[in-house]
């Protein structure tokens, strides 16, 4: 399916996981635990029964799998797509739907969901969102202010409370202190940006840095290539400084 921007809702049925495997162009998924950005060459798992809806960033292909709860032991996740499980998907969306009865069928439901049960995650494309009220309204403050740069202490006095109370509460719940989850959230937003074919200059700006070079600094410490590698790069590699 190849999708212009915009907002897409997927059939997500209870008992039935759903693999969201972009082959062109960067989706963001959201829950209410968070939001993943999914860019090129990248997989996001969505466990049954999680209502969630995806953002178009421009224009994307997508690649969607459904398999039998229980697979993988684990929650909503942007996984590493490697060479041939991208060629195992791309090779059974062509070919489905499957059936167990069918020889060459089982055999490729049992390759693909052999890779599939192994693959890693990737955190650094995860913004959890906190759920205890203040803060949930610290976070929504820090994304309507992603492109200028008001002091978090100010920020939390419109929550009603302390900068210290905050920063225990998103340690809690995100497993980051607040400027952590504010770069993040920068960086993912800035991945959804370039994939738009934004300037690195423009993109910079967008997301709360001065200067194109203090920007690609970042982005390369939080997901590991440069702004530059993000729209063509088949990997975005794990944070040199992983949280949670």
């Amino acid at each position: 399916m190849t999708h212009r921007g915009g907002r897409l809702v997927l059939p997500q049925a209870e008992g039935w996981d759903q693999l969201i495997y972009s082959a062109h162009g960067t989706v963001t998924v959201h829950t209410g635990l968070g939001s993943w950005v999914v860019p090129p060459h990248r997989a996001m798992w969505v466990p049954g029964g999680i209502r969630h809806r995806i953002d178009v960033a421009g224009r994307a292909t997508l690649r969607i799998l459904y398999f039998a709860a229980g697979l993988r032991d684990a929650g909503c996740q942007v996984l590493v797509v490697s060479r041939l499980l991208r060629e195992l998907i791309m090779h059974t969306v062509a070919e489905a739907p499957l059936y167990l009865d069918v020889p060459r069928h089982r055999n490729l439901v049992a390759v693909l969901t052999d890779l599939l049960g192994d693959v890693a995650p990737e955190p650094a494309l995860q913004l959890p969102t906190p759920a205890e009220p203040r803060a949930r309204a610290m976070a929504d403050l820090l994304r309507e202010h992603l492109s200028d740069a008001p002091g978090i202490a100010a920020l939390a006095v419109r929550t009603g409370a302390s900068r210290r109370t905050l920063e225990r509460l998103f340690q809690a719940e995100t497993g980051m202190t607040i400027g952590e989850w504010r770069r993040r959230q920068r960086m993912l937003e800035a991945l959804r940006l370039l994939s738009e074919g934004r300037p690195v200059a423009e993109v910079a700006g967008a997301v709360g840095y001065a200067t194109p070079s203090a920007f690609s600094a970042a982005f390369r410490t939080e997901l590991g290539v440069a702004p530059t590698q993000t729209v063509t790069a088949e990997a975005v590699a794990a944070p040199a400084r992983p949280h949670g």
